[in-house]
């Protein structure tokens, strides 16, 4: 009993270690979008503004689709933990880079090193995240899930903010025209990445070695352009309707998520008359408030078993958010300060409910994936997600161009939560 108390505690120091490095890798890549972003907000009106957003937006999850055979072959093959370090070597070498071009007003530069930037987390995404589980084993997939999903979004709540904080810090009351001299005056924090990405990396140095034994087949460059191992990995996803439409849910909730991320910064700007991107970004920011009490909730209500009504809860708590954030803008009555409030607390509520959803659905696609294909299994959610995000992302930059605005965006995002869920709720009840 006292020998198993002792492995528990040695599991639970690594995983906190593991946490810590998880917690600095979203931290670090949202710090480079954030400044990014942040020059956009500050350059450029409503249309192309939402277009530039959607295209950084989408640089970021362009690697997670291209990288997804890969990235899932790597996770098996290889002890995770390997990939990982590698992983967060990289990071280094790049943010040392982006600090350069902020240094030298290299904006488009910079701009396309979010792209390397992403493909370094689509490589280390599977591997994380299939990590929990030869950490903690099957039985602690919950909770170890609740906790990762956790320290994710705190690390998207407190680097929103920081990063926006040190962005309008280092502008100060400069009158910038140009992204150049905007990147040249906050240039400084480049070397806050640059030392957040060292840590990170001594942080994996502390992490358990564990052996990959599951896998010994070889990675075939001809399948691999043929498209081959996605077909595979596509039909191994589709094979079982409980992983599949787990990920299907998540999917179309991080597609909505990436639409709202894109669109809500100019639509505050337009409706709201909001000035500040760390005004802006706080609002966004109130979503992860929301994500994390949603998946505190739902990591606590199953703690050895996988919850599966906070999923129906969940998914319509994030329909009626979705559709009361257009609505609540339109209403003319209403005072751009309080119609703010309002719609910063939908947004909260919307996070709630994304939270008491996301932890289940993974929960669920994870212990009914099978042993030997766990890491590919994640890779392919991260795949279908991306897809969707991108695809919206897309849409989303077509319509701008197109001249609509962004609350009819915001409308267009409600009825695919209307859709989807619909679809995904109704075939959950009939195989769970």
């Amino acid at each position: 009993m006292q020998e198993n108390q002792e492995i528990d505690k040695g599991r639970g120091l690594i995983f906190s270690i593991y946490l810590v490095a998880v917690f600095l890798n979203a931290f670090v890549d949202l710090g480079h979008k954030i400044i990014i972003q942040n020059t956009i907000f500050m350059i450029y009106g409503e249309q192309q503004q939402i277009i530039l957003t959607a295209i950084v937006n989408a640089m970021i999850l362009v690697p997670f689709i291209l990288l997804f055979s890969v990235s899932g072959y790597l996770s098996d093959k290889f002890a995770k933990t390997r990939i990982m370090r590698y992983s967060a070597f990289s990071a280094v070498l790049i943010t040392l880079a982006i600090t350069y071009c902020y240094y030298h007003g290299l904006y488009q530069i910079a701009f396309g090193f979010t792209l390397l930037l992403a493909t370094q987390s689509a490589i280390y995404s599977p591997a994380k995240m299939g990590y929990i589980k030869e950490c903690l084993s099957k039985a602690g997939l919950s909770r170890g899930n609740a906790f990762h999903s956790s320290v994710v979004l705190i690390a998207i709540l407190m680097g929103t903010v920081f990063f926006s904080y040190l962005f309008e810090a280092y502008l100060g009351a400069m009158q910038a025209t140009t992204p150049e001299e905007i990147l040249m005056k906050i240039a400084p924090v480049g070397w806050v990445l640059v030392g957040l990405s060292i840590v990170e990396f001594l942080a994996t140095l502390g992490t358990r070695f564990y052996p990959a034994k599951l896998i010994t087949t070889q990675l075939s460059f001809t399948k691999l352009v043929s498209f081959k191992y996605l077909t595979n990995n596509f039909k191994a996803m589709r094979s079982n309707e409980i992983v599949w439409y787990s990920i299907l849910g998540t999917a179309i909730f991080w597609g909505m998520s990436q639409n709202l991320v894109a669109v809500i910064p100019a639509h505050a700007k337009v409706n709201f008359g909001v000035e500040s991107p760390l005004m802006v970004n706080a609002m966004l920011a109130s979503s992860v408030v929301g994500i994390m009490i949603g998946a505190f909730l739902s990591g606590r209500k199953s703690l050895n078993f996988i919850r599966i009504n906070n999923i129906y809860t969940g998914s319509i708590m994030i329909t009626v958010c979705a559709i009361l954030v257009p609505v609540i803008s339109s209403l003319n009555f209403i005072p751009n300060s309080t119609a703010l409030i309002l719609v910063t607390s939908v947004i909260l509520l919307f996070g709630v409910g994304a939270g008491m959803m996301i932890i289940p659905l993974n929960a669920l696609m994870q212990a009914h994936s099978p042993e030997d294909r766990l890491g590919s299994m994640l890779a392919g959610k991260n795949w279908l997600q991306n897809i969707a995000m991108i695809s919206l992302l897309i849409f989303t930059m077509f319509l701008a161009s197109q001249n609509f605005g962004s609350e009819f965006i915001l409308y267009f995002n409600a009825f695919i939560a209307v859709v989807g869920f619909g679809i995904v709720l109704k075939k959950l009840k009939t195989i769970l």
